[in-house]
C-alpha cells in the first residue's frame, strides 16, 4: 500500500493534471484552427509551393502536435486516477 507522504499536496498535484489537460485542449484547438485556415488559404495561394507546404504543415508539425497532446491527455489522466487514489488511501488512514 502507498504512503499517504508520498504526496504531500494532493490538491497541487491535481491542479497540475487540469492545467495539463486544459493546455493539451487549447493547443489542438489553435491547431485545428491553423488546419482550418491553412485548407483556406489554399484558396488564394494556387500553386506547388503551397501544395508542399500544406503537405509538410501536416504531416511533419499536426502530426507531431497530435502525438504530444495525445500524451499530455493520457498524463493528465493518469495524474487524474493517482490523485483519486491518494485522495483514498488519505480517507481510510483518518478514519
Amino acid at each position: 500500500m502507498a504512503d499517504s507522504s508520498i504526496m504531500g499536496n494532493v490538491t497541487q498535484v491535481e491542479n497540475y493534471g487540469k492545467n495539463l489537460q486544459e493546455v493539451q485542449q487549447r493547443v489542438r484547438d489553435i491547431f485545428k484552427k491553423l488546419q482550418s485556415q491553412t485548407k483556406t488559404i489554399g484558396n488564394v495561394w494556387r500553386d506547388d509551393q503551397f501544395k508542399q507546404f500544406e503537405d509538410d504543415f501536416n504531416t511533419n508539425i499536426v502530426r507531431a502536435i497530435n502525438e504530444v497532446t495525445l500524451k499530455m491527455e493520457n498524463e493528465a489522466r493518469y495524474i487524474k486516477g493517482i490523485v483519486e487514489l491518494q485522495r483514498q488511501i488519505q480517507a481510510k488512514k483518518i478514519r
